[in-house]
């Protein structure tokens, strides 16, 4: 009984990350940022197809990425100006610790995050190129809808990538207006190129 309270309790901190806005928006002026959870879903996701485009292990990818933030529940999210000045990643490390501590699988939860941040291998790499991947997407969300200051952060992203499938998702990223997906579906893509015809 007391291993599924913890196993609960578990369950309903990482539900935090839902409420918990990324901070380095604000910095840009981003009223209403996406939260850690919305990006850790996102990354997750990328993980896993770009782990496929790196012939690395897409699932533990994706399992790295799924797990990298969860620390983020109880101290925040930090963005680059306060990592100068706190040891966020020594809080961070600790505070999975914590968490999982007595957590059937926890073990394996601590390996994946130790494997994120030592970046030895070719599923870490993934996982981090995902995570800046992600950046680089919600910022040129911001960026589309005119927020001229994300540009920096796609340069940054994009800085920072490993693998030569990351680097060129990217480029496409810069490329890539926020809306063309949905422009692009067979059945929607004729009614808007009437629409656009009239402008």
């Amino acid at each position: 009984m007391e291993e599924i309270k913890k196993i609960v309790n578990f369950f309903f901190e990482i539900a935090v990350l839902k409420r918990i806005p990324r901070a380095g928006w604000r910095n840009i002026g981003i009223k209403n940022p996406d939260s850690v959870a919305e990006h850790v879903f996102l990354t997750a996701q990328i993980a896993y197809i770009l782990g496929k485009m790196e012939k690395a292990s897409a699932e533990r990818a994706a399992l790295i990425a799924l797990f990298h933030d969860n620390g983020e529940a109880r101290i925040g999210d930090a963005n680059l100006v306060t990592k100068l000045y706190l040891e966020t990643d020594k809080a961070e490390a600790k505070t999975l610790s914590d968490q999982i501590e007595g957590l059937p699988e926890g073990g394996e939860i601590k390996k994946f995050y130790e494997e994120w941040k030592q970046q030895k291998t070719p599923e870490a790499i993934v996982a981090r190129d995902a995570d800046w991947l992600e950046v680089a997407i919600e910022a040129k969300h911001y960026l589309d809808l005119g927020n001229k200051l994300a540009e920096i952060w796609i340069k940054h992203a994009k800085n920072q990538l490993k693998t030569e499938s990351a680097k060129k998702l990217c480029e496409t990223i810069e490329r890539t207006s926020i809306d063309e997906w949905w422009k692009e579906i067979p059945e929607i893509k004729p009614q808007v190129k009437k629409v656009e015809e009239q402008k």
